[in-house]
């Protein structure tokens, strides 16, 4: 979408059975991604032993979240910088997607001076590299012209946004091409190995079997899996599978990924409400971690534009309305971003015994040490939150559980970011805790003794 209007659009019937098939798969059965069932801990059983899991690190979490913007685009929501700057210091993501463009040394300034201006606060950029943003030939020397003139907050190239639904003849042959160039002119830059190269997108993920694999030419793949107004985890496992024609074995990057509130339009992907929104994209970043995914960019950060009839879908993807105000998505994913931040990587990844006296297929989680040693025991429903038919939210009762822990901790706190940063409850001195788990996360911070 940082090139064309299309959206991705996923999600058809083969996937929604394959969906339904894995949702009794074991990788799920307890909600504990990694972990095999230890014998005793079985459906229906009323205390299932704890069982040691080695925690993923939460400063790694939230640099995994990302966004995209339109800086250049100066006669809609984003020619408002201050509005920019501001949210996304207030939210807390430091990693946003945007396109490469080149004009006069007026636009250039006050394009890559934006940039500039973000990397001050600590953000850094994904660039898009595309043949028809009219960049010329693709060099060493031309991406060091972009990097001085962005104040080097480049960490990433792209190759090009969604050549399939581009109608440019024998474009697999282009985006093939254009890749290699992309690569080989990262590598050659000057501190270019400081500098990742992510692979082309597809609108549909299957049309990288005309691209071929092309993993010589990348260091990260690159999807655009928008679950379609359905829950974040219908995008597993079939998507990836598809971007692994062009990506081989290397990890793949969600360049673009999300939810529109457009509910007057039905054109093209179903909206959800932003209530729903506010449930399901801080799951969508979560799920994806998860998963394995190293680094998702949500489209996108701001409405493009005033549209108060919510008839035209490209305008309603962002976090922030076009007038300005936060969605509760925004505060959603603020929260949880505040909750779960940390100032580096612990120094070694540890194991934290735990299990829930209800395992449930549909009880999600992840587990995230800090470098302090607290851990966050993130848990969701991964359930639907809204029915896209009916245009209706779905009220989804909680699910009870106790957690167990296989050690008394000092400590233990509770957070629901989509409802209020506070924490909504805290114990000491206790091995276990009773929970209610909802349809968005709630945060177990354990500080153990």
């Amino acid at each position: 979408m940082i090139i064309e209007s299309g959206i991705s659009f996923f999600v058809n019937a083969l996937l929604l059975l394959r969906v339904a098939l894995l949702a009794g798969a074991p990788l799920l059965m307890f909600g504990c991604y990694g972990r095999s069932a230890s014998v005793g801990q079985q459906a229906g059983t009323s205390n299932p032993p704890v069982v040691p899991e080695t925690a993923k690190s939460a400063y790694h979490f939230v640099n995994s979240i990302g966004v995209n913007t339109h800086l250049n685009y100066f006669d809609r929501t984003y020619g408002n910088f201050p509005l920019v700057e501001r949210e996304l210091e207030s939210i807390g993501i430091r990693h946003v997607r945007d396109g490469i463009h080149l004009q006069d040394a007026d636009y250039n300034n006050t394009l890559y001076g934006r940039w500039g201006s973000l990397g001050k606060i600590g953000v850094r950029f994904d660039a898009v590299l595309d043949p028809r943003s009219n960049l010329g030939p693709v060099t060493a020397s031309l991406l060091n012209q972009v990097n001085v003139l962005a104040a080097q907050t480049i960490e990433s190239f792209e190759g090009p946004n969604e050549l399939d639904v581009s109608n440019i003849p024998g474009w697999a042959n282009v985006d093939r091409t254009y890749q290699a160039v992309v690569y080989s002119s990262t590598t050659s830059m000057t501190g270019g190995n400081l500098i990742k190269v992510l692979g082309p997108s597809m609108a549909n993920a299957s049309n990288g079997s005309q691209v071929g694999e092309i993993s010589g030419s990348l260091d990260d793949g690159n999807l655009h899996p928008y679950p379609a107004a359905q829950m974040p985890s219908v995008v597993f496992p079939s998507q990836p599978d598809l971007a692994k024609l062009m990506s081989g074995d290397k990890e793949i990057v969600f360049t673009e990924s999300g939810y529109h509130n457009a509910l007057n339009d039905h054109s093209d992907q179903p909206a959800v409400s932003e209530t729903a929104a506010a449930k399901y994209i801080p799951r969508l970043f979560l799920e994806d971690f998860a998963q394995g995914i190293p680094r998702t960019f949500l489209y996108e950060l701001f409405d493009e534009a005033p549209d108060p009839g919510l008839t035209n879908f490209q305008m309603h993807w962002g976090l922030v309305r076009a007038n300005g105000s936060e969605k509760p998505a925004f505060t959603a994913m603020r929260n949880m971003i505040g909750e779960l931040s940390d100032t580096a990587d612990p120094v070694q990844l540890q194991q934290l015994a735990w299990s829930l006296s209800t395992p449930n297929a549909q009880t999600h989680h992840l587990l995230l040490q800090k470098s302090t040693g607290e851990f966050d025991l993130v848990l969701w429903k991964e359930v639907s939150s809204y029915d896209p038919k009916r245009q209706a939210d779905i009220n989804t009762p909680a699910e009870a559980a106790v957690l167990n822990l296989g050690q008394q901790a000092k400590s233990i706190t509770l957070y629901e970011p989509t409802d209020q940063p506070q924490p909504i409850q805290t114990l000491t001195n206790v091995a276990s805790v009773p929970l209610q788990i909802p349809d968005h996360p709630l945060v177990v911070k354990i500080l153990l003794k």
